[in-house]
């Protein structure tokens, strides 16, 4: 697998790091990063040793968004590899994971139990292997206390509940939408759809998290929620022609997105919009 190395990037301790834009890439990544605690044999070892080390990986189809943030959250430090469909960037081992922990510290996700309790899981877990720093050989509480950690996520990724509820501690508006912004770019979608032999406008935000997705019809003060029990999903949506022009506005003017893909479609959106009569059908059925 080809990989592309991000190492000499500027990262964002060479940036202005108290930029509360950067509240983006927290809501991007909580919309699109996976975490663990690998299990890997440790190849210097005559006996078939193992070893665990921390991994943050975040996916996406979009190169150039994907080297930003690996150069504002992980300091430039991640690697990027090609996937099917897209790209992985994948920050591992302690140093590296620790670069993106510290820049949760400043600019921890606003909202979003699961995607706390991820961080808080593997914070526990990196703080058990910096602490047989020294040791060569690992102790069995340390093993079982670094495998507690893995079932920790593994039942999260499975189940989607979090084992801790986190209260919001950042209110600033500005903040928010910018926090917001991001996981639109990751997790939402805009375009046109059929609504019976009517044209219906939509946008829409679906994901395991409950607490993002409220506060995004909280922030925006329109939209409506409702649950997909099977794939246990919150689903916001927002139909009308003027809450949706209100949201493109939003986060094209205001909150911008960044992603070049959710750019295009808010644009071609908006112009339809603007065009668009009630007199004139042209556009039902048009997917954007």
């Amino acid at each position: 697998m080809p990989k592309i190395t991000t190492e000499n990037v500027f990262g964002a301790d060479n940036q202005q790091e108290t930029s509360i834009e950067f509240f983006y890439y927290s809501g991007f990544c909580v919309g699109e990063f996976s975490c663990s605690i690998l299990k890997l044999s440790n190849r210097k070892s005559k006996n078939g040793g193992i070893y665990y080390t921390p991994d943050v990986t975040i996916s996406n189809a979009d190169l150039s968004l994907l080297k930003e943030v690996n150069s504002r959250v992980a300091a430039g430090r991640g690697v990027i590899s090609r996937i099917k469909g897209g790209f992985n960037l994948s920050i591992r081992g302690k140093q590296k994971v620790k670069k993106i922990l510290k820049f949760f510290t400043r600019f921890p996700p606003i909202a979003g139990d699961i995607a706390q309790t991820k961080l808080f899981i593997l914070r526990k877990a990196l703080s058990i292997l910096e602490s047989q720093k020294g040791n060569y050989r690992r102790s069995i509480i340390t093993q079982k206390q670094i495998e507690e950690c893995r079932e920790l996520l593994k039942e999260l990724k499975k189940t989607a509940q979090p084992f801790k509820v986190f209260a919001q501690r950042i209110f600033n508006s500005e903040a928010i939408g910018h926090f917001l912004a991001g996981v639109l770019d990751a997790e939402g979608s805009v375009g046109i759809k059929n609504n019976g032999s009517k044209f219906q406008p939509f946008v829409a935000v679906a994901m395991k998290d409950r607490k993002i997705v409220e506060l995004f019809r909280n922030f925006l003060g329109l939209g409506h929620i409702h649950v997909r029990p099977k794939e246990n999903i919150y689903h916001f949506e927002s139909g009308s022609k003027s809450a949706v022009l209100q949201i493109l506005y939003l986060f094209s003017e205001v909150y911008p997105v960044r992603l070049p893909k959710m750019k295009l479609r808010m644009d071609r959106l908006r112009r339809i919009l603007n065009d668009y009569t009630p007199k004139s059908q042209r556009y039902v059925g048009t997917m954007i």
